[in-house]
């Protein structure tokens, strides 16, 4: 009889290592066969023959592995290989130990693969080796390092998801993991809380911001999105308070874009059991993995009260915009200085996501209601009017069309390409374009002619389409203070190039939020952030990656290619429509307005990413295809409501089509061919 105690039976270990060891054998994770003993015990027991030889003698102290510190390293684990060696051992563990230690003994193993892993609950940072961990723990190897987060239905994410439930809580944030891994599930050698973060590599996706703000947008705007970032997903804390404790990020700046956190919201959908697609049918991305679309309904059920707690807020969030846009008109009307003016934009973007939080979260769920519905009804949006008027000023007579444009204008001319980015001119700067566009003649034969929102069926009362009127007001409401706040900006510039601190007034939009404390030092900021969004230009960055594979892209300075392959390209279709056509390539409105070659009424407009200033071309087009999109995307409301068959989210389809390709458009299933 050698005194050693079974893990899973006897007194309850008093050391936390211990203690979490016995505690994941009982919900059932694969621990090794372990027995312990006290400290104060150990001079008079044999080796656990039943385990071995060879063993790992290991060290366990009442202090160890505590929520503050780990004391990792502090303490003695030693392999034995012969049974004459066993006693030397131990004696060397129990020396190190304070009197109230505890000493354990498990098999020594040799697994195809060891490791350590961090783990927060979503974010993991894991180090491997062959064989085993020893050298990883003890810093003599650096190992293979990955970073990432958890994955839907993948076995690591699995098991790691399992643990942070066992014993992730308020106050232990982080685990330590120490595993072995034979291609089954991973046997857990130790875990303890880890007081550090893991550092992060979230997946992050140009998809919206893109759309809203051009590839690459100004400094100005990233800078400023990134500010009213901080603090916006509180939006959701307001209804799960964990959500706060995640410390995640809405958007991550690189290469001078602002990236939309994916992972921040598929650990949203994860932490409340919906589908991930509810993140990229809405805006748009990657999301191939089909347990993404699944309801996790253990998680779903239990978030039931949650949920309808967020519906709530969010009701009266959309409720509270028009006072947040007062409120914006009143800090507009008392800004004086650049710094003021930047604080302006953050208040304007952070009411922005917040009321768009609150209409996208209940819009992904009527969105699949009216495809099951098949629903055709037609909310008669403000854009459409702002694109119907201008199909009708094209068919005016000529010496009509000026004064129509000046009328169109003042309804619509604070609108804009690429308008949530005040370095962008509005409408009302571009008369001329519009103008020359407009005397190019009437529609071609055969063109769409949208009918007016007016003769919507119901459009107007219509229940499943409420939310889309609401979101498209709200951005109209908002791109008329943009129009402001753009002017009072170039005003600033003007009188900034007028006394040397600016060299032209467009470089007011080069400068960032962090540059605005020394106005003596503009011009050598705008400078520098010119000459990196050359480089960043040239880049050949994704448009969906992990943090760490767009930084490996900016760091090796790969040019963009521009070619593509391939003759099937899929994505998210808007109708069920079903046409074809030559393609027209265009990455820019203005360039587009200003040909002189003709949009033809059998055109396929293909896009790198589409934005509300479209509108003012879609009736004279038979289909539109975009690289990126989603269905929650304002261009994508506009295309339906104005009944242009389209498909977005078309990965790649960009750079594989040339001008003049033969495209079909099938909305039935979801994809654009070349012929």
């Amino acid at each position: 009889m050698t005194g050693w105690r079974p893990l899973s039976s006897g007194p309850r270990p008093a050391a936390p290592k211990l203690a979490r060891l016995r505690a994941a054998a009982a919900r059932g994770f694969v621990v090794p066969p372990t027995r312990w003993a006290r400290a104060a015990d150990t001079p008079a027991l044999d080796p656990p023959d039943e385990l071995g030889p060879p063993w790992i003698v290991r060290s366990a102290a009442q202090g160890e592995d505590g929520h503050e510190s780990t004391a990792a390293g502090r303490y003695v684990s030693l392999p034995v290989h012969k049974r004459d060696a066993f006693a030397a051992a131990v004696r060397e563990v129990v020396d190190a130990l304070p009197p109230d230690g505890e000493v354990f003994v498990q098999p020594l193993r040799r697994a195809r693969r060891a490791g350590v892993a961090f783990f927060d609950g979503f974010h993991y940072e894991v180090t491997t080796a062959e064989g085993s961990n020893r050298r990883l723990t003890a810093g003599e190897e650096r190992g293979d390092v990955r970073r990432g987060g958890l994955e839907r239905g993948d076995r690591w994410s699995d098991w790691l998801a399992r643990l942070g439930d066992a014993f992730l809580s308020r106050e232990v944030r982080t685990l330590d993991v120490e595993f072995a891994d034979d291609g089954g599930e991973p046997v857990l050698l130790q875990v303890r809380p880890a007081p550090f973060e893991v550092r992060r590599n979230p997946i992050l996706s140009l998809a919206n911001h893109e759309e809203i703000l051009g590839d690459p947008p100004s400094p100005w705007i990233v800078s400023t999105l990134e500010r009213a970032g901080r603090d916006a997903l509180d939006f959701f804390a307001k209804v799960d308070p964990e959500v706060a404790r995640w410390r995640e990020r809405y958007a991550w700046v690189v290469a001078g874009r602002a990236w939309l956190n994916f992972s921040a919201f598929y650990r949203l959908m994860d932490r409340w059991g919906l589908p991930r697609t509810f993140v990229t049918e809405g805006v748009g991305g990657a999301s191939d993995d089909p347990a993404d679309g699944q309801v996790v309904w253990r998680r779903f059920l239990r978030s039931g009260p949650r949920l309808l707690r967020l519906q709530a807020h969010s009701l009266r969030t959309v409720a509270a915009a028009d006072a947040g846009l007062r409120a914006l008109d009143r800090a507009l009307e008392s800004a004086r200085g650049l710094p003021a003016l930047f604080d302006v934009g953050v208040q304007g973007l952070a009411l922005a996501l917040r009321t768009n939080f609150a209409i996208n979260g209940a819009l992904s769920g009527v969105n699949r209601v009216r495809r099951v519905l098949r629903s055709s009804a037609r909310a008669g949006v403000v854009t459409e009017r702002m694109m119907v008027g201008y199909e009708e000023l094209r068919r005016l007579p000529p010496d009509e069309r000026a004064t129509g444009l000046e009328a169109w204008l003042a309804r619509h001319g604070h609108r804009g390409p690429w308008e949530s980015d005040p370095a962008r001119p509005r409408f009302a700067e571009l008369a001329d374009v519009l103008a020359a566009d407009l005397a190019r003649g009437a529609p071609a034969p055969g063109g769409l002619a949208p009918r007016p929102a007016a003769s919507s069926p119901a459009g107007s009362r219509h229940p499943l389409l409420f939310l889309d009127r609401r979101r498209e007001s709200f951005r109209d409401e908002l791109m008329r203070r943009w129009q402001t706040w753009r002017a009072r900006l170039l005003e600033e510039a003007r009188a900034l190039v007028a006394s040397g601190r600016l060299e032209r007034v467009e470089d007011l939009f080069l400068l960032r939020g962090d540059d605005l404390g020394d106005p003596a030092g503009y011009a050598d900021a705008a400078a520098r952030s010119r000459a990196e969004l050359e480089r960043w230009r040239a880049l050949d960055l994704p448009r969906t990656a992990t943090l760490d594979e767009i930084r490996a892209r900016v760091e090796s300075a790969v040019p963009a290619d521009r070619a593509g392959e391939g003759a099937r390209f899929p994505g998210i279709a808007l109708s069920t429509a079903v046409v074809e056509g030559p393609a027209r390539k265009a990455s820019d409105l203005v360039e587009l307005l200003r040909s002189e070659r003709p949009l033809d009424p059998a055109t396929i407009l293909v896009v790198p990413a589409l934005e509300p200033s479209w509108s003012v071309v879609f009736p004279r087009v038979a289909g539109v295809v975009a690289e990126i999109g989603g269905e929650l995307s304002h261009a994508s409301i506009l295309l339906r409501e104005a009944g242009v068959p389209a498909i977005v989210n078309c990965r790649g389809v960009w750079p594989a089509v040339a001008d003049g390709d033969r495209l079909r458009l099938d909305g039935e299933a979801g994809a654009v061919l070349r012929a």
